[in-house]
Formats: structure tokens, sequence, C-alpha cells
């Protein structure tokens, strides 16, 4: 009996793994009917063989299940055998199945309510059909019979329809496999059915059958479609790692800084040889003046000899006048399987001279194209053994070399581009070298004008006079200035522009604006407030000079731009927490560091808010509304930007065009004591 179990609960797993790996691997799903045939063929053999393992109640449900096995399969074995030989009856009888299934529904009503009339099984008796073992054993009914016959009859249509399409296709084993494995459960069931046998071995005949049938039916699909398939799966495998090595590839050279691209296309040479096994991968540029190609860069696998040093200066059209036509098409490729079988033509006569001594067996060369330009090619040699290549790997390899070209003529560009612009920096320097010097040369003869315009005015009496002197003191002044800021801002354009720092008091700097701009505060009707907190009035290490030049832009500016109102100065001093303070050293040793703010606030006439990015921009000036009036060059800002940025500060701005502005210097890591 443990056999007999053991052999049912086989035949279903065989059953299971078969419908298993048919659903996997059958990607044309041309088998879908079977898998029904063979959940259905384990279902009978599982429950089947089971039943003999539980007791008398469970044994009978045990049976009911492997019925419902025994009564569907026929329907799917005709399915599959219409399905296998692509009939035309089989949309027809697909459209009309529930014909089909008329007797086995009705079957499966009377065996589950057999209890009720015994159309089924007429009556159940106990049998030692093992040794040792009374099992519950039904007879035969009225509709029993019915369904066997009708259950026969499919089967053998369906192995009728199967023999005859394996013959046609001269299939023959597949016909013997077909005819034992359909056959022989049949002939074994036709006796139990009979009486002849009292055991069923159905089922143990099903191990055998799972086997043939699947052999009978699906030879060709495990012997060539699957093999196919797991060649397709490989391929495909491989082609997506290739796929993702050259994005990988193509995202290292994408990023690569120039001065590393030789390195970076080395390391890709290398990763492509590597991956694709081949022995040697290698780059030649194209001169398009003298139509020649040199091998630029090249990786070697190891004990393959390089040929870089014989590959330089050749003529490409004269060498090897077949890839010269080829390459220079973009969309084209030079692909020789084995170089030793290159045709005895003249055509290919030059490149077996030239592959031959190097030793290579076979190659591929990809073309490199930046747009319509020919940039040079790429090649890969096989030199111990035969390589095969297909048409996707090589399309991957084209994108490959297409991003290298890209990058190589990126190189080009950025080191034309870095050549440009010191040749243009270096005219930029002699420029403000020579503005800075003309600044200087003007001023010495102006500050000459200025004073004796001075002088003069003094002695003069009529009004007049010294009317007319006075406009020409103020224009003067106004050049004086516009040649100062003009120096300063060649100096720092010119990178000589230097700070001086030395101890500064803020008090005495703010009252030195206070008290240069007093006499137009008082002109105007304005009030000035300067107030300086207990923490900025102390000493700090600063350019007094520059920090007064910077603080006399922005509160000219102020006070220009006010009209009403006032203009108020406050400085702030705020200590920094020391991050370089060794832990046992004495802070009074230790000179603090301080961020300064020094704000400047006016009730002037705001500025828009567009115009708030670009204040600080060179030569410009507030675009709206009366603002154009003001004279001003547009300098001073910009060079109070520059030296607040050379203190390593900043400047804020706050405004509302009506309301008034706040600018507000900052700078931070200053050194200081209070």
């Amino acid at each position: 009996m443990e056999l007999y179990v053991a052999l049912s609960l086989l035949s279903a797993l065989l059953a299971l793994i078969l419908s298993t790996q048919i659903y996997k691997l059958d990607v044309n799903k041309a088998y879908n009917w079977f898998i029904p045939v063979l959940i259905t063929t384990g279902v009978w053999a599982a429950f089947y063989g089971l039943r003999f393992l539980l007791p008398d109640e469970y044994s009978i449900w045990a049976l009911k299940i492997s019925f419902l096995g025994i009564i569907t399969l026929p329907v799917f074995l005709l399915f599959f055998a219409l399905d296998y030989i692509k009939s035309p009856w089989l949309e027809k009888i697909t459209r009309n199945s529930w014909l089909l299934w008329i007797i086995p529904a009705v079957s499966v009503f009377l065996m589950l309510t057999n209890s009720l009339h015994g159309l089924f099984w007429s009556e159940t008796v106990t049998r030692e059909l093992f040794p040792g073992k009374p099992v519950k054993e039904p007879l035969p009914g009225f509709w029993f019979w019915i369904h066997s016959v009708y259950s026969y009859a499919l089967v053998l249509l369906a192995a009728i329809i199967l023999f005859v399409t394996l013959n046609k296709k001269k299939e023959r084993l597949g016909q013997y496999a077909l005819l034992l494995g359909i056959l022989l459960p049949m002939t074994t069931s036709i006796l139990f059915v009979s009486g002849l046998v009292v055991i069923d071995f159905s089922p143990l005949m099903l191990s055998a059958t799972i086997l043939a049938v699947g052999w009978a039916i699906s030879s060709r699909f495990y012997m060539r479609n699957i093999r196919d398939v797991m060649i397709l799966q490989q391929k495909t495998s491989d082609l997506n790692k290739l796929y993702n090595l050259v994005v990988r590839l193509s995202e290292k050279l994408i990023q690569s800084d120039i001065g590393q691209l030789d390195d970076t296309i080395n390391d890709v040479l290398k990763a492509l040889g590597t991956f694709a096994r081949v022995d040697r991968t290698y780059l030649f540029s194209y001169d398009a003046d003298t139509d020649e190609v040199h091998n630029t860069h090249e990786w070697c696998n190891e004990g393959i000899p390089s040929e870089k040093e014989n590959l330089q200066n050749i003529p490409l059209k004269e060498a090897v006048p077949r890839w010269h036509k080829i390459l220079k098409e973009e969309t084209n490729h030079i692909y020789i399987p084995q170089v030793k079988d290159l045709p005895d033509e003249p055509i290919y006569a030059d490149e077996k001279q030239i592959l031959e001594p190097q030793g290579i067996q076979s190659l591929v060369v990809v073309p490199m194209h930046y747009g319509k330009r020919f940039m040079g090619f790429a090649g890969f040699d096989s030199v111990r053994s035969v390589r095969k290549w297909d048409d996707e790997s090589i399309a991957l390899l084209k994108v490959c070399a297409g991003v290298i070209a890209g990058s190589l003529e990126r190189m080009r560009y950025e080191k034309e581009l870095i050549s440009t612009l010191e040749k243009a920096e270096e005219a930029n320097r002699a420029k403000s070298e020579f503005l800075a010097s003309m600044s200087h040369e003007l001023r010495t003869p102006l500050n000459a004008i200025l004073g004796f315009t001075s002088v003069v005015m003094e002695d003069l009496e009529d009004e007049k006079a010294r009317e007319q002197l006075d406009m020409v003191l103020t224009s003067g002044n106004s050049l004086l200035q516009l040649l100062n800021d003009l120096l300063d801002f060649t100096k720092a354009k010119a990178g000589i522009l230097q700070l001086e720092p030395k101890p500064t008091k803020l008090d005495a700097v703010l009252g030195f604006i206070k008290k240069t701009f007093m006499p137009k505060i008082k002109e105007k009707g304005l009030d000035m407030q300067v107030e300086v907190t207990q923490a900025a009035k102390g000493s700090f290490l600063l350019d007094d000079s520059r920090l007064r030049q910077i603080l006399f832009n922005i509160v000219g500016n102020a006070v220009k731009f006010t009209h009403k109102g006032s203009v108020t100065i406050t400085a702030d001093a705020v200590q920094e927490k020391s991050t370089d303070q060794k832990p046992d050293s004495d802070p009074r040793n230790i000179i603090p560091r301080y961020t300064l703010y020094i704000k400047v606030r006016d009730t002037g006439i705001g500025i828009h808010e567009k115009d708030q990015e670009n204040i600080f921009a060179l030569f410009t000036q507030l675009s709206s509304g009366l603002s154009r009036q003001y004279e001003g060059t547009g300098l001073g800002l910009n060079i109070s930007q520059r030296l607040v940025q050379m203190m390593g500060g900043e400047i804020l701005l706050e405004s509302r065009l009506g309301e008034g502005s706040v600018f507000t210097v900052k700078l931070t890591g200053v050194l200081g004591r209070r």
C-alpha cells in the first residue's frame, strides 16, 4: 500500500513540476491547454492515493475529489489536442464548449449528491484491497457507466488527433510515447471499471503517462523551444549586463575632468575588454587633414603584446581602403568572425597583412562620430580564440564609442576654451594695468588744477568769477572721485588691490563719516544719527581707509537719495565661538574674533525690487522714476562690494520703493579686543 500511495503522490508531483515548467518557459503560449490536463491528472493521482491513508469518513471525500480530476481531464485533453493541431474546429468548439461540459457537470453533481439517489455509485462495499487494510469501495451505478463511456470516447478522440498530427510531422518516437502514455492508464482504468481487477492501477500508470505524454506533445518544445528560450534568456542577460556596463562607463566619461579623461578612457577600454572576453581593445583617432589614423589608447590582456607603438601615422585609405569606406559611414562597422577565413580577394589583402602578424583571430571595429564628423574608431581584438558577436552587442559598443567621441570632442573644446580664456584674462590684465596707470597719471595734473583753483578762489573778489571757479572746482572733484573709483576698480580687476589692516575704532570711523556729511545733511534739512553699541566700541583689526571708502559710498548714496527724514548709522559686534582653541590653552592669550554689523538706514526714495539684484553691478544706476536725475558713475557700490568681499564679508540690502533702504555691511572673523 505504501508503494501505491508513494507512486500516486509521485505522479501528482511530476504533474505539478511539468505544468510549472511549461507555464514559465512556454513564451509563445503554445501549450496552454496542456497545463489543466496536468493539473487534473495530479488531482486524480494525489487524492486517489491519499484515500488509503485516511479514515473511512474522510476516505470517501478524497475519492470524490479525485473523481473531479477524472471527470474533467478528458475534456481538457480534447481541447489540447485541437489546439495542438491548430484546428479551425477549436474556435467553434470553444464557442459551444458548454455542450462538452454537460455530461461532466451532471457527473459531478450526481457524484456529490450520490447518497440521495445512488445513480453514480449504486452501493458501497468494504474490501481488503491491501493486506490488513479494509477500504470502503463504491460500486458503479447507472450514470457512472455513461460518464465512463463519454470520457473514454473523448480520450480516444484526442489520442487519434495527436497520433495523426505526430505521424504527419514524422515524429515516430512521439507517436509511440503518446500511445504508451494515453492507452496504458486507459487500459488499466477499463480493467478496473469492468471488474477484472480489484485495484485501479491507473494512478500508478500516470507517472509513466505524464512522462510519456509530456515527451510526446512537447518534445519539440523541450528539445528545441526551451533550448532556444534558454539561449535567448542568456543572450538577454548578457545584453542587459553589457547595457548596464555601457551606461555606467558613459556616465564616468561624461563626468570625467579633462585632465583625467585619458585615464578614464583607458579604464573604459579595460572594462569593456574584460567583460567582452577579448584580448585587446583600442582607440584610433583620425586626422582629416592628413587622412591618417593614430593608436591613442590601448588595453591588452595579460600576456598579449601591445601594438600601440607600431600603429601610428597610418594612411587609412591607402592601408585599408575597405575600412576607410565603411567606417566613415556612421551606421556601419567592421566585423570579422575569423581572420583566416577572409576571402582571397585583392580588397581584403591589405587588412590580412595587418591583422595576421598580430595573431588576431576575430575582431569588431566600430566608428566614432561626433555629429557627421568621423573622429576615428574603437576596436576589439580576440587573439587567443575565436569570438562571435551579435548585432545587439555591436550596437551597444557603437553607443559607447559615440560617448567616447563626445568626450574627446568636449576635451578638445574645453582646451580651446581654456586657452581662449587665458588669452582674454591676459588681455584684461593688460587693460586693467593700462587703466590703472592712466588713472594715476591723470590724477597728478588734476590735483594741481584743483589746488590752484582753490588758491585763486581765495584771492578773487568778483562774485561771478568765484561762482564760475566754484563750478570748476566741483566738476574737478567729481572727476577726481571718478578717477579714484576707476583706479580702485582697475586694481581690483588686476588683482593688485591690497588691504592694510591695523587697529581701528568703529566709533572714530563713523564719527569721521558723520562730520564729512554734516554740511550736506544741514543743507538738505535732514537728521543724521550715529549709534555704536558697547560691544562695538573696542579695537578691531581693519583697513580703516578702505572701511571709510565703503561707508563713504553707502552713506553718500543714502544722503543723495533722501529728501526728508533721516540717515542713521549703527554699529554692533558679536563675538564668534572659537573652533581652534586648544583645551589646555590660556583664554587670556586667545585673541577673539567678531562679526561686525554696520547698518546705514535712510528714509529716502527706496529701490525697486527688480533693481535690487543689479544694484551692485558695474556701471549700474537706478532706472525707475526720478532716480535717473541723480548723478553718478555706478562704480561706488561695485567697488564697495569688492572691498567688503576682500575683507571676508558681504553687503546686505533691504529696501521698499518710497520707504527707504537699509544697507548692512557684515564682516566676519574680524580680530579685536574690547
